[in-house]
């Protein structure tokens, strides 16, 4: 690879880095090209993908980007998971496979912007999708609402009874 190859490497690495909402370093020493290509199938249907990268390319290109702090973390057979809508489904997708084929190990990563550990990844990877927690909120916000409405129900309800009652004793009377 000559130097202008390099620099073309290193401008498109930072712009991805840049990009990503998620970036996870992982390890793929003794993986065979076939179990590389279901990574990155996998992580395509999660609107993420799977780059290998060489170390001090993509230190350079980490310069001035959140993936600064992974640093110390490039080092051996280095590829980068990149998510770049929702944050959790990579890492998910990216836990699932590494906990399915034990020769992929997640070293670090960098999710909206800050460096989590390992422990902190398995957490995320955890959560349920963007759109389920979001679900889950209206669904909290709507549950009071929905109960004051219930509880005047009730009372225009009984008030109606009561009219309807009335009204039937005099016509009874």
């Amino acid at each position: 690879m000559n130097r202008e190859e390099k620099k073309a490497n290193v401008s498109q690495l930072n712009e991805k880095f840049s990009r990503a909402s998620v970036a996870i370093l992982t390890e793929f020493s003794g993986m065979g090209v076939e179990e590389i290509r279901e990574v990155r199938q996998e992580l395509r249907g999660v609107d993420g993908e799977l780059q290998v990268v060489k170390n001090k390319l993509a230190i350079r290109a980490a310069a001035g980007t959140a993936l600064e702090g992974l640093n110390p973390h490039f080092s051996g057979s280095t590829a980068v998971a990149f998510g770049y809508a929702d944050p959790v489904a990579p890492a998910k997708a990216l836990k699932t496979i590494a906990d399915k084929q034990k020769k992929l190990k997640i070293k670090a990563g960098v999710i909206e912007g800050k460096v989590v550990s390992l422990e902190d990844f398995k957490k995320i990877a955890l959560l349920p999708p963007k759109e389920v927690l979001i679900a889950e909120l209206i669904g909290r916000f709507n549950g009071p609402i929905t109960g004051f409405a219930g509880s005047l129900n009730g009372i225009l309800s009984k008030f109606v009874r009561a009219l309807d009652a009335v009204r039937q004793q005099r016509a009874a009377s």
